[in-house]
């Protein structure tokens, strides 16, 4: 819906309605009077929630733009991401979104987890009390991948750590992805 969107005409009609939710005649500027519609708390209000979902639609549209190629690692790129010691999913994607140009999508450490799932390199689990969490199965131990459960602020959790070794093997196979 939002690729197609004029940003000139949206960002009138923002305008325009914001004006309106001030009280004010959009054509010309002049004060509205009081006893007008729009001067209603009821009706301004609206009006502001309007044009805050409308810029809203606006900021994806033109973040849509600018993320305009789709995440690919070339062997370029991929030679630039820092390698820790150890580190998490989220801490490792972060470094190869660092070096990936501004125009490309980046890449969600979701998407990384739930390729691992796919080829078996983690396994989904669930807690006693439900919970899903991700575990390294035997073939991710393998490649580097080792756990730990940890207390966090919503209870325990299996927090993954990826070492040198399974931060390369992904970046040599995420062109799978």
């Amino acid at each position: 819906m939002t690729s197609d969107i004029d940003q000139n005409k949206l960002i009138v009609a923002i305008d325009w309605i914001n004006k309106l939710a001030n009280g004010m005649n959009p054509i010309d500027g002049r004060v509205l009077p009081d006893s007008d519609i729009v001067n209603n708390v009821h009706v301004s209000r609206c009006l502001f929630y309007v044009s805050s979902l409308l810029e809203g639609v606006g900021k994806k549209s033109s973040q849509r733009k600018l993320h305009e190629l789709k995440f690919q690692l070339t062997p370029e790129i991929a030679s630039k991401v820092f390698i820790a010691e150890r580190t998490g999913i989220a801490m490792f994607v972060k470094e190869i979104n660092k070096v990936i140009p501004e125009n490309m999508q980046p890449l969600a450490a979701s998407k990384v987890t739930q390729w691992l799932v796919s080829v078996g390199y983690l396994v989904e689990q669930q807690s006693s009390d439900g919970r899903k969490y991700k575990a390294p199965t035997e073939l991710g131990t393998s490649i580097g991948l080792t756990s730990a459960w940890r207390d966090g602020s919503q209870g325990q959790y299996l927090a993954i750590s990826y070492d040198a070794n399974a931060q390369h093997f992904i970046l040599e196979n995420l062109f799978k992805l």
